[in-house]
């Protein structure tokens, strides 16, 4: 048979089964275990298909000798010799991606012993390039270099429950995979922050670190690396002595604080090079301080440089319940006008009723690539794909509006607006579908479950989109009358 036949037939077999596929494809991995046993040509390539993602280790020992006890856990009930641990090897080595966690624990401690005893050199799973280490059972922990061998490319990890066997863990990881690319654990707590310190400093071809507090040495590390392409963190709670410079250009760095305010005494010793810059705040607890953007400024060595500015607060504090969002005007967001490479400014659910015309339009001269821009009133730059606003649409029944032809914006396409209140629907749906003939839906983030009052408005924004599919149907069918008279009309002079 010509040698590139099995990876032909690997090709063919993963649209059969689909091995990373979210949805539980049954028939899909029956088919697979059937030509497996086909014949020899077929039973390497379907039998790395099958075996390319674990969600347990469960097929592991059932497939080497071992068995389920009387609590469905899955143990070795007798010792392993060469046979069975050849056995457990073939099946071992096809494994790309493995999953640990709380709802697949389904075997016994001592399985880990067992598989802590591999005979071979290397890792059990030498050709493991994802790890997926969601559980917390700190029993588990010191035999997580087993599954960290050389190849591992992706290592995800629980942000909970750091206790003494996790820390020391995951410390020690750099040395077991050093070619690591990507390490993720989102939200991590500070009792994490020495232990991921260390592994990060053992890393040299990161490509995404996303992490919580980590000290300033790893984060030095990490801003050095020209592999680097994200890297998500949680800001120290202690004051800096020293200055901490982030020279990455071509890497998206997100920060996470506990309020705007934390974040302007966090820029005070910080340096930015760097073209993408994310700042996502837990809670708005009071207003923005008035120099916000002057101070990020001030932190940015090349302001034109920046390309994407994103300001994302998650919540607003019990005792400010009173105000929806962070109010912005203009004179707070003048210093963006020294950012003239931006083509991507979101400011989350920020008020921006304030902002007048004349500020946008310095924007607009200034921002000359600016394409998507979130939450900003609706006089927006023309050359605009994407806006997102928050905004009053309750309009008032005794008023009549009137736009003029400057303020259509047929170049958007996806129009978003939060959790904007709204009135009547039809009203809204009829002046913005004049405003933005290309939208053919509006995009909110209301989800279910919230108070009555958000419910309607959540119910009153998706009958506008129902409106406006009529609107954008309607239009559609006049520019065809239209043409086709105007084509009639062509015909009749031609003959006449």
């Amino acid at each position: 048979m010509h040698c590139c036949i099995p990876e032909v037939v690997q090709v063919i077999f993963e649209y059969v089964y689909d091995p990373i596929s979210e949805e539980d494809d049954t028939e899909g991995r029956v088919t697979m275990a059937g030509l497996a046993r086909t014949c020899r040509a077929f039973k390497d390539p379907a039998l790395d298909v099958l075996w390319a993602q674990l969600d347990s280790l469960d097929a592991l020992v059932l497939c080497s000798g071992g068995s389920r006890d009387r609590r469905n856990q899955t143990i070795w009930d007798r010792p392993l010799y060469s046979s069975d641990w050849r056995i457990l090897e073939n099946y071992a080595k096809r494994v790309r991606t493995l999953t640990i966690s709380p709802d697949s624990e389904t075997w016994h401690i001592s399985t880990m012993r067992l598989l802590n005893c591999f005979p071979l050199p290397g890792p059990l799973l030498p050709n493991l390039t994802k790890l997926n280490w969601l559980s917390d059972n700190e029993e588990y922990f010191p035999f997580l270099h087993c599954f960290c061998g050389p190849n591992l490319k992706t290592l995800k990890l629980s942000p909970a429950l750091w206790g003494v066997s996790k820390c020391v863990a995951v410390a020690s990881l750099a040395s077991s995979c050093p070619l690591l690319e990507e390490f993720l654990c989102a939200g991590a707590d500070h009792f994490s922050m020495h232990a991921i310190s260390e592994a990060i400093l053992g890393w040299n071809n990161l490509r995404l670190l996303q992490v919580g507090p980590v000290d300033e040495q790893a984060l030095a590390h990490a801003g050095s690396l020209e592999t680097l392409q994200e890297l998500h963190f949680s800001a120290p709670s202690d004051p800096r002595s020293s200055m901490l410079e982030f020279c990455t250009p071509n890497a998206l760095i997100s920060i996470s604080i506990p309020t705007p305010s934390f974040f302007q005494a966090f820029m005070q010793h910080v340096r930015f090079s760097i073209q993408r810059l994310e700042i996502h705040c837990s809670i708005y607890d009071d207003s923005l301080p008035e120099r916000f953007f002057s101070h990020l400024q001030a932190c940015l060595v090349h302001p034109r440089e920046l390309t994407r500015l994103v300001l994302i607060v998650s919540k607003i504090s019990d005792e400010d319940a009173s105000n929806e969002s962070i109010v912005l005007s203009s004179h707070m967001l003048h210093p963006l006008l020294s950012f003239k490479g931006l083509n991507h400014l979101d400011l989350g659910h920020s008020c921006t009723a304030h902002i007048d015309d004349t500020f946008l339009r310095e924007m607009a001269l200034s921002c000359p690539n600016l394409q998507e821009l979130c939450h900003i009133p609706l006089e927006a730059p023309r050359q605009l794909l994407c806006l997102g606003i928050f905004f009053d649409a309750t309009f008032k029944s005794d008023m009549t509006y009137v736009f003029s032809v400057d303020a259509v914006s047929p170049n958007i396409t996806e129009f978003l607006v939060g959790a904007s209140p709204i009135g009547d629907p039809v009203k809204v749906a009829t002046v913005l579908s004049f405003l933005f003939p290309s939208v053919t839906r509006i995009n909110h983030s209301i989800p279910n479950g919230l108070p009555i009052e958000l419910q309607e408005r959540r119910g009153n924004w998706e009958t506008v989109n129902m409106w406006l599919e009529a609107f954008v149907s309607a239009r559609k069918e006049s520019r065809q009358q239209g043409w086709l008279e105007g084509k009639a009309g062509v015909k009749e002079d031609t003959v006449v």
